[in-house]
């Protein structure tokens, strides 16, 4: 549609252009009377197509800018979304990758070593999930 409009308004100011230019050419006065009229009513009609084209250009640019606006509003909130599910999803990640390496750690030798160890991921989680939702509202 931007596109067409802009054709619409470059097409619209040529016309005016060769209309007003009649009335300078010798041919001009030549005319009847009730030629000369109607090249004045063309003339006028002209230069309201060339105004009503350059507010629909507007009108267009406007409404593009806004669709732009909201489009880029839902990107953030969905970016926001993701950014806070990743950093969720890191602690238990540290969490388990702690009780992964090869050295002496707590809780290793205990049976029940990789409950606990789930427990404290999901408390972390639960902690960090709480804050960041304070933080967000």
């Amino acid at each position: 549609m931007e596109t067409s409009i802009t054709y619409m308004v470059s097409a619209s100011k040529q016309n005016s252009i060769v209309l007003e230019q009649t009335k300078l050419q010798s041919i001009y006065r030549s005319f009847k009377e009730y030629e000369k009229e109607q090249l004045e009513d063309a003339i006028i009609e002209a230069r309201q197509l060339v105004e009503m084209t350059h507010l629909s250009s507007q009108i267009l640019q406007q409404l593009s800018g806004t669709y732009n606006n909201v489009l880029n509003n839902n990107l953030n909130d969905t970016m926001k979304i993701l950014t806070v599910l990743s950093v969720l999803l890191t602690l238990p990640t540290m969490v388990a990758g702690f009780f992964g390496m090869n050295m002496p750690l707590p809780l290793e030798h205990n049976a029940y070593g990789w409950i606990i160890s789930i427990i404290i991921s999901l408390v972390l989680w639960l902690v960090l999930s709480l804050i960041l939702r304070k933080i967000l509202r």
